[in-house]
């Protein structure tokens, strides 16, 4: 794949810059957020007044010629070379609107392990269960490695601890499977977040200003966080039971746990 050319358009220049650079890694060819960021990107210079923009809708049909079969919807890398490039389309072209990640309404994740026989969490994900009638419930974020050390060397209080990666289809999770445990009344945030996605800003806007009526998190400075397959009533009972701790950032074991 040949690089673009240095000269572009001032609107259209910071996205085809992310663009480049997540092309250039096999792991975006595979990904359902690259394959949007090129959608959007070629409706946007399809229909752009600017004719040096309209040529660029070319390059951008190379690299979907160059993507590979999607392997996966998102897989929460630190930085989304896609959610990038389309918050920055979004930001030059009206036309384009931010959307999910998933391009299914679903994210493919793995279980890792279950403790328990009963049918909690009722939603699947990629987490640790620990003791369920414990109060305290970790969200690490994009970390993939804490999980396992936390349920270790947590003290018995800790329920479950796993990842959320998106804004809206992982926070959903998290919400459905806290509310199903009434023992739950913690969620610690921490580890490393996903840049483009800001999983952990929509947790705390939810937490602190909740949802409009288009199930879209107030004042979040992530991509698209909207909750659609949560209702009002799950934002004020989640709102209700869960306190937050913020230690966003976070991936020393023992300040977590202490």
């Amino acid at each position: 794949m040949s690089s673009i050319k240095t000269a572009l358009p001032k609107r259209a220049a910071p996205a085809l810059h992310e663009i480049e650079r997540g092309m250039a890694l096999r792991k975006c060819r595979k990904c359902g957020c690259m394959k949007e960021a090129l959608d959007a990107a070629s409706r946007a210079f399809r229909n752009a007044e600017e004719q040096d923009i309209r040529e660029l809708h070319q390059t951008i049909e190379d690299y979907r010629t160059a993507m590979e079969p999607i392997a996966y919807d998102c897989i929460g890398c630190k930085k989304c070379w896609g959610a990038d490039a389309i918050i920055q389309l979004a930001g030059s072209f009206e036309e384009v609107e931010p959307s999910e990640c998933s391009s299914d309404g679903g994210l493919n994740f793995k279980r890792m392990s279950s403790a328990v026989t009963c049918s909690w969490p009722p939603h699947p994900g990629e987490y640790i269960v620990g003791d369920p009638s414990g109060s305290v419930a970790i969200c690490t974020l994009s970390s993939r490695e804490l999980p396992p050390k936390l349920i270790v060397v947590a003290e018995p209080d800790l329920a479950i601890a796993g990842r959320c990666d998106t804004e809206n289809i992982g926070i959903e999770k998290v919400v459905l499977n806290l509310l199903a445990n009434s023992h739950i009344r913690w969620l610690v945030l921490c580890g490393v977040e996903a840049q483009g996605h800001r999983a952990a800003d929509a947790f705390l806007r939810l937490k602190e200003r909740g949802v409009d009526a288009n199930m879209r998190v107030l004042e979040a400075a992530s991509w698209r966080p909207v909750l659609k397959n949560l209702t009002l009533v799950d934002v004020a009972r989640f709102r209700e039971q869960i306190e937050l701790v913020n230690l966003i950032g976070e991936t020393n074991v023992s300040k977590i746990v202490a």
